[in-house]
């Protein structure tokens, strides 16, 4: 099996959204600047996909990116004219108005999109009326059929019925309608969060803490050299996996980071994930930049190296630790 051969590769056009959701692995929100990726830049992300032997699908994301839709629009006619099998992602926090939203999706559809993903989840709702997640959905099915609308995930759309759908919904809520203990396994097992990003600050209190020691066997070899998702960014970071904030090197040098992974020249940081996990990342942290560890302990291995690699961030100078943005909006 070769390194770093995704079989869907997500364009990250911005980072920005309207939310900040407690779940976000890439720790997207209002806060970020009003960047998003170039046309021009567009246009490369989507012709260094052919590199690979087969082409992986892509999918056009954020951050939220219909902020930009004729650059979504531009990178759908893009994509069509190289032949790429391309789809969208989108919390739908952008659905206010009917008649636009519509015109928004058949313009994609004949620019050549193939299907929409519409996320949804407690945490989009705790930003953003179910209202609006509800309606795209509806509206995406009526323009791309059913089989071409992904809703993700679509178990919670009857339990979020289940109160105001013209509202935001807090997170509290769910514990005051089904109390503490379903409403955690609801929140944090039922949706399978990953305890990368902010969630791990945000939501960890729906999910048993365990000491840095408790992770000491597992390393993220298959996460780092074998992601089968994985993403571009509007700063040229190639993010393996769901690993937000960590890049494996520039996909404008796309050629010489699979070289290089292909000859097992690692970036240091890397390597040590690859070899010895976030546990010996933590180890290299704490002996030689001061870390200490949490004393509450981590939701899971992921929360261990979100929680080192901020302190890396201040403490060193870690190529590997991008986009900026990311240690900057938790």
């Amino acid at each position: 099996m070769f390194a770093l051969c995704p079989d869907d590769v997500g364009v990250i056009l911005t980072y920005r959204c309207h939310g900040s959701c407690a779940h976000c692995v890439y720790n997207c929100g209002p806060r970020w600047k009003k960047e998003s990726m170039s046309p021009e830049m567009l246009r490369q992300a989507l012709e260094a996909t052919s590199i690979w032997p087969q082409r992986p699908q892509v999918h056009l994301t954020g951050g939220e990116p219909f902020l930009h839709f004729d650059l979504l629009l531009e990178g759908t006619r893009i994509a069509a004219e190289l032949g790429i099998t391309v789809y969208l992602e989108t919390s739908a926090s952008w659905w206010a108005d009917e008649e636009k939203g519509v015109a928004y999706f058949r313009a994609l559809k004949e620019a050549g999109l193939q299907a929409v993903l519409i996320s949804c989840s407690p945490f989009h709702a705790e930003r953003i009326p179910a209202i609006r997640t509800i309606r795209a959905a509806c509206a995406a099915i009526d323009v791309f059929g059913a089989h071409r609308t992904i809703i993700y995930q679509s178990q919670f759309l009857d339990v979020m019925r289940q109160f105001d759908v013209e509202r935001p919904t807090p997170l509290s809520r769910y514990e005051e309608a089904f109390g503490a203990e379903v409403a955690h396994r609801i929140l944090w097992q039922g949706f399978g969060v990953i305890s990368g990003g902010r969630s791990g600050y945000a939501l960890g209190h729906l999910a048993p803490k365990r000491p840095a020691e408790a992770f000491a066997r597992e390393n993220c070899a298959g996460t780092l050299l074998y992601a089968r998702h994985s993403h571009f960014d509007l700063y040229g970071n190639y993010l393996p996996g769901f690993c937000g904030g960590l890049t494996v090197g520039d996909w404008r040098e796309l050629g010489q980071v699979l070289d290089d992974f292909q000859a097992e020249r690692y970036p240091p940081l890397i390597e040590v994930l690859i070899e010895r996990g976030p546990y010996g990342l933590m180890k290299l942290a704490r002996e030689d930049h001061g870390y200490v560890p949490c004393e509450e302990g981590y939701t899971g291995k992921c929360h261990l190296c979100v929680d080192v690699r901020r302190h890396l961030v201040e403490t060193g100078d870690f190529t590997e630790l991008q986009p900026r943005g990311f240690y900057e909006n938790f």
